[in-house]
C-alpha cells in the first residue's frame, strides 16, 4: 500500500481529493488541514508521499517541506498553488520537490497529473524493494551453505557469518560481525593465517589451510581443527575488498581424508561461484557461465541451459557447451546451431516431468527432447556418431516457479560422479537466473520509468529557464524602475526637511529622517540584490591569481578607510590559484569587510589571512577575533538577507557571505566556517579542482 498525505486548509479540495483518491488502486490517502497537524502525522505514521497547498495559514508549504526534510529525509513532496509563482517553485526546487503543480478550476485535470506521479513514486518504490530482496537472495546462497563461511575485508574485520559458523562458535551473529577473525585462532596458527592472506594476489587468490579455532563463548580449552579455503576478491590493485573463507570442521573426522578433500573442493568451488554469480549483471554471461561450469564437472559431455517462459509456454535454448566433435555434428546433421531455439513445454510427449522438484531427472532421447522439431534420423545419427549415453535434466526453481533447467548428455559408459555439487551448483544458479528474471522486469519497468522522468526533466528545465528570465526582468526592473521613484522619495524628503523643517513639530521632522534613512537602506539592498545577480550570472574567466598579492591590496584598501579602527594583520602564505579574478577579489573583499566589521568592537582588531593543504587540495581561510556566532545558525549566515546581529549596531545587508557561497560554488569549490559566541570567526573555502579528498 502506497500512503499519501494530503495537507491543505480547505475542506472541500480535501472532500474532493478522498472521493477522487478512493478510485486509485493501491493508494491510500490521509488528510490534515494544517502544518501542525500534518507533524503529529507524520510522528506516528509511515508515510510514502506528501501533496501540500502551498498556503497553510501562518505557515505554508515550504515551511512543511523544511521539517520534511530535517526529520523525515527524502519523502516525495508535491506542492500545490493557486497562481503561478516562480519565485515559489524556485525555492520549492531548492529542498528537492517531486512535483509543483497549480490548482485548476478542471480540479479532474489536476488530479489525474497528481496520480501520474503518485503511480510513477510507487513504481521507483516497487524497484527499490526488488533491489532489497535480491540482495537478500544472494545472502541466502552464503547462508545455506553446509560449511563454514564468513567474510572479513583487508583490517580482517568480519562482516559476515553464516548459520553453521555461528553455530560451532556457540553464540549470535551479533556478537561476532565486527570483530577481528585472529580473535578466534589459536596463537599457534596465527602467523600461519597471516602469511596466507598476504599472499593473497590477483593472480593466486585462493589459499587452503587447516587453522585450529577456538571460541570464547564456550568451553575455552575445546579446539576446533578447521580445514579453510580463503577467496579473495580485488576491486583494484593488489590490495583485496573482500575475502570470503569456507571450511569444515575436521576435528573428528581426520580418517576419512579423501571424503573431506572432495567436500572442501566442493565448497571452494561453490564460493567462487557463488561470488562470480553475485557480481554478474549481463544474462548471456550468466548461461553460458552455468553451462561451463557443469561442463568443467562433466568432461566429454554436452551441457545445454534453457530458460521458461510460463506465460508463453516455451523453453528457449540460451546457450550450448561441449566437446567440439558433439558441437560439430549437431551442426552438421541438424543444418544449425541450437542456441536462441524455442521449445513448446506444451508439446513434450514422454510423461509430464517434475522440474520444479530438486534432483537430476532422466530424460529421453534427443529426438523427444527436441519435440520432434528435427527427423528422427538425423538426431540416431548424432547420438551414434558422438557415442552419447544418457541425457539428465535439472530444473531451475524456487519457490514452484520453475524459470530454467540445465540438461547434459554423458558419453556412453560415463557417470555423474559428483552429483550432490552439480545440484548444488544448479540451485546457485537457479538464484542467478531467478535474479536474471527479476532484473529483466525491473529494466522494463525502469525504462517506462525514464520515459517519464525525462518528461518532468524538460518540463522542469523549461520552468528553471522562465525562472531565470524572470530574474533577469526582475534585476533589469530593480535597477531602473525602482530607483527612480526612491531617487524621488529622498528628493522631496530633503527638501521638505529643508525648506519646511522650522513649520514642523520634532516628530515630524524625526519622521521624515527615518523615511530618508530607509529610502538608503532599500538603496542599499535594491544594489545587494543587483551584486548577488551579478555574481551567480556572470561568466567564468579563470586565470591565475596571485592571492597573496589580491589579499594584501584588499586589506589596504579597506583599512584605509577605517583610520579609527586599530588593525592587527596576518598573511600567511596563500598559493596561486586558478579562479576568475573579479570573482576571486569580491569574496576576499566580502570576507575582509565582515572581518574588520565584526571585530571593530575589541581594541585591536586581529584578522589573520592563511591557507593549508588538505588532501593535496589548498584550502584558504579569513579569521577575526570578533563577535562570533552560534554554530546552530551557521548555514543561515549563507542565505541572502540572513543577519545575526542587530542591523542597527552593525551595517549591512546580510547578503555578503550569499554572495561568498555563490561564488565559490559556481568555481567548483566549497566554503564553511568555524565559530563560537564571543570567540571569533573564521571562513575556509577552496576553489575547486585538484584532489577531492578535502575533510570539511
Amino acid at each position: 500500500m502506497f500512503n499519501v498525505l494530503v495537507v491543505d486548509d480547505d475542506d472541500q479540495f480535501l472532500s474532493l481529493f478522498r472521493q477522487k483518491a478512493a478510485s486509485w488502486t493501491g493508494v491510500k490517502i490521509d488528510t490534515a488541514t494544517s502544518m501542525k497537524e500534518a507533524e503529529e502525522f507524520l510522528k506516528n505514521t509511515p508515510c510514502d508521499m506528501v501533496i501540500s497547498e502551498y498556503s497553510l495559514g501562518e505557515k505554508n508549504g515550504i515551511d512543511l517541506l523544511r521539517y520534511i526534510r530535517s526529520r523525515h529525509g527524502e519523502i516525495p513532496f508535491i506542492l500545490l498553488t493557486s497562481n503561478s509563482d516562480g519565485e515559489i517553485a524556485a525555492e520549492a526546487s531548492r529542498f528537492g520537490i517531486s512535483a509543483y503543480f497549480i490548482k485548476k478550476a478542471d480540479l479532474t485535470s489536476l488530479f489525474s497529473e497528481i496520480y501520474g506521479k503518485i503511480r510513477e513514486e510507487m513504481r521507483k518504490k516497487e524497484f527499490v524493494e526488488n533491489l532489497r530482496e535480491r540482495e537478500s537472495r544472494c545472502r541466502t546462497i552464503l547462508e545455506s551453505q553446509p560449511g563454514l563461511i564468513c567474510r572479513f575485508g583487508p583490517d580482517l574485520i568480519l562482516t559476515f557469518v553464516n548459520r553453521a559458523f555461528t553455530q560451532l562458535m556457540e553464540t549470535s551473529p551479533e556478537n561476532l560481525i565486527g570483530t577481528c577473525i585472529t580473535d578466534y585462532i589459536q596463537p599457534e596458527d596465527r602467523n600461519t593465517f597471516s602469511d596466507a592472506i598476504k599472499a593473497l594476489s590477483p593472480v593466486s587468490h585462493s589459499a587452503m589451510l587447516d587453522l585450529k579455532i577456538h571460541s570464547p563463548y564456550s568451553n575455552p580449552e575445546r579446539n576446533h581443527l578447521i580445514a579453510w579455503t580463503f577467496t579473495a576478491a580485488f576491486s583494484e590493485g593488489h590490495t583485496p575488498a573482500l575475502i570470503q573463507g569456507t571450511g569444515m570442521d575436521v576435528s573428528r573426522e581426520r580418517e576419512h581424508v579423501d571424503e573431506q578433500a572432495r567436500q572442501l573442493e566442493n565448497l571452494a568451488f561453490l564460493s567462487r561461484t557463488a561470488m562470480e554469480f553475485v557480481d554478474m549483471e549481463e544474462s548471456d554471461d550468466i548461461f553460458r557461465f552455468i553451462a561451463e561450469k557443469v561442463y568443467s564437472l562433466l568432461p566429454h559431455s554436452a551441457v545445454v541451459v534453457t530458460t521458461h517462459d510460463s506465460v508463453a509456454k516455451t523453453f528457449t535454448i540460451r546457450t550450448l557447451v561441449g566437446d567440439d566433435d558433439i558441437l560439430s555434428a549437431i551442426r552438421y546433421w541438424l543444418g544449425r546451431d541450437l542456441e536462441g531455439l524455442v521449445l513448446r513445454s506444451d508439446q513434450y510427449t514422454f510423461p509430464k516431468i517434475g522440474l520444479t522438484k530438486k534432483g537430476f531427472i532422466e530424460g529421453p532421447s534427443l529426438y523427444h527432447l527436441f519435440i520432434f522439431m528435427f527427423p528422427e534420423e538425423a538426431c540416431k545419427r548424432i547420438e551414434e556418431s558422438c557415442s552419447l549415453g544418457k541425457i539428465y535434466l535439472i530444473g531451475c526453481s524456487s519457490k514452484g516457479e520453475l524459470f530454467g533447467h540445465v540438461t547434459f548428455a554423458l558419453r556412453k559408459g560415463d557417470t555423474v560422479r559428483n552429483p550432490e555439487l552439480i545440484e548444488a551448483f544448479v540451485n546457485q544458479a537457479s538464484v542467478a537466473l531467478l535474479r536474471w528474471k527479476a532484473r529483466k522486469a525491473a529494466e522494463e519497468e525502469i525504462t517506462k520509468v525514464h520515459a517519464g522522468l525525462e518528461q518532468v526533466v524538460a518540463e522542469r528545465t523549461a520552468a528553471l529557464q522562465a525562472a531565470n528570465r524572470n530574474l533577469e526582468s526582475f534585476s533589469y526592473s530593480v535597477s531602473h524602475d525602482l530607483r527612480t521613484p526612491l531617487r524621488s522619495i529622498e528628493g522631496f524628503s530633503s527638501i521638505l526637511q529643508k525648506e519646511h523643517g522650522k513649520d514642523l513639530s520634532p516628530d515630524g521632522t524625526q519622521m521624515i529622517e527615518k523615511i530618508r534613512q530607509n529610502t538608503l537602506r532599500m538603496a542599499d539592498l535594491i544594489d545587494a540584490i543587483l551584486e548577488f545577480s551579478r555574481a551567480g550570472r556572470k561568466e567564468l574567466q579563470r586565470e591565475r591569481i596571485d592571492v597573496q598579492t589580491m589579499a594584501r591590496e584588499v586589506l589596504d584598501e579597506l583599512a584605509a578607510s577605517r583610520p579609527e579602527q586599530q588593525i592587527d594583520i596576518v598573511i600567511g602564505d596563500l598559493p596561486p590559484c586558478m579562479a576568475d579574478p573579479i570573482l576571486m577579489h569580491q569574496v576576499l573583499q566580502n570576507l575582509l569587510s565582515n572581518a574588520l566589521k565584526f571585530s571593530r568592537c575589541r581594541d585591536t582588531s586581529k584578522i589573520e589571512v592563511g591557507s593549508y593543504d588538505n588532501g593535496g587540495r589548498t584550502v584558504y581561510f579569513v579569521r577575526d577575533n570578533g563577535i562570533g556566532v552560534d554554530m546552530k545558525y551557521a548555514d543561515r549566515l549563507f542565505h541572502v538577507f540572513e543577519q545575526l546581529h542587530d542591523d542597527k549596531k552593525y551595517e549591512g545587508t546580510g547578503i555578503g557571505l550569499a554572495i561568498v557561497d555563490n561564488i565559490i560554488r559556481r568555481h567548483g569549490g566549497k566554503v564553511w566556517i568555524e565559530s563560537e559566541i564571543d570567540k571569533g570567526f573564521s571562513c575556509y573555502f577552496t576553489t575547486g579542482g585538484g584532489n577531492e579528498s578535502v575533510n570539511y
